[in-house]
C-alpha cells in the first residue's frame, strides 16, 4: 500500500508546475473556507467585473480609453439596474404583502381540502396521515414565522449591509475593471516561478467563469421572462412575484 502511495506521489507532484497548483488551490480554497463571509462584497463586485468585462473590451476596441470605457459601461449597468429596481420592488412588496395577508385563508383551505382526501380516497389515505401532515405544516409555518419575526428585529443591520454593498461594491468594480492589468501584475508578484501550468489552467478556468456567469443571467432573465408571459396571460395575482422567484430558482443548483 505504502509503495503504491508513494509511486502516486512521485507521478503527481514530481512536476514543480503540479506542486505550485496543488498548493495554490488549497490556500484558495482554504481562504474562501475561512474568511467567506468578509470576502462576500469582493465575491459580487469580482462577478460583476467579470460580467462587465466584455462590453468594456469592446468599447476599448473601438477607440475609447480603459478608464473612459469603464465608466460608460458602469454608469450604464447602474442605471439600467437602478430603474429595474425601482419598477420591480414595489410590484414585488405590494404583491408579497397581498400574499402574507391572504396565506391565512389559503393554509386554512387547503387543509379543508386535504381533510376531505381520506373520505374520497379510503383505500389510499389514512386519516391520521392527514392530521400529521397538518400539523407538521402548522408547525413549519409557526418556525417560519419566528425567523421572520427575528429578521426583522435585524433589518436594521441588513440596511446598513446593503448599504455598504450599494457603495462599496461598484467602486470595487470600477478599479477592478479599470485597473485590471496593474492588478494582475500585482498578483503575479507573489505567485511562485513555477508557475507554467498554473497559468494554464488559469486561461482555461477564466474563459469558463465567464461563459457561466453570463449563460447564468441571460438564463434568469428568459426563465423570468418565459414565466411572467403565461402567468400574466392566465390571470395570476402574483405573476410578478412568481416569475421573479421562478427566474432566480435557476441559482439553486449552485
Amino acid at each position: 500500500m505504502l509503495d503504491v502511495l508513494k509511486r502516486w506521489y512521485q507521478t503527481r507532484f514530481s512536476d514543480p508546475d503540479a506542486v505550485t497548483l496543488f498548493l495554490l488551490l488549497v490556500f484558495c480554497f482554504a481562504v474562501l473556507w475561512l474568511f467567506g463571509d468578509l470576502l462576500a462584497p469582493l465575491l459580487v463586485a469580482l462577478v460583476m467585473a467579470y460580467l462587465l468585462e466584455w462590453p468594456v473590451s469592446r468599447l476599448q476596441r473601438g477607440g475609447l480609453s480603459r478608464t473612459v470605457a469603464t465608466s460608460l459601461v458602469l454608469l450604464l449597468f447602474i442605471t439600467v439596474t437602478t430603474l429595474m429596481l425601482l419598477g420591480l420592488i414595489p410590484t414585488l412588496v405590494s404583491q408579497g404583502v397581498n400574499l402574507a395577508k391572504e396565506a391565512p385563508a389559503m393554509l386554512a383551505h387547503a387543509q379543508d381540502y386535504v381533510r376531505t382526501l381520506p373520505e374520497k380516497y379510503p383505500e389510499i389515505i389514512d386519516v391520521s396521515l392527514v392530521e400529521t401532515i397538518i400539523d407538521n405544516i402548522r408547525q413549519r409555518i409557526l418556525t417560519g414565522g419566528e425567523q421572520l419575526v427575528s429578521a426583522s428585529l435585524s433589518s436594521l443591520i441588513n440596511v446598513v449591509a446593503i448599504l455598504i454593498y450599494a457603495i462599496l461594491v461598484p467602486l470595487m468594480v470600477f478599479f477592478m475593471l479599470k485597473d485590471k492589468q496593474v492588478l494582475m501584475a500585482g498578483l503575479r508578484r507573489f505567485l511562485p516561478r513555477n508557475r507554467t501550468l498554473v497559468n494554464r489552467v488559469w486561461v482555461e478556468m477564466n474563459d469558463q467563469i465567464i461563459n457561466y456567469i453570463r449563460g447564468k443571467v441571460i438564463e434568469i432573465l428568459i426563465v423570468g421572462v418565459a414565466t411572467y408571459i403565461p402567468f400574466a396571460l392566465m390571470g395570476l395575482r402574483y405573476s410578478v412575484l412568481l416569475a421573479v422567484a421562478v427566474g432566480f430558482s435557476v441559482l439553486i443548483p449552485y
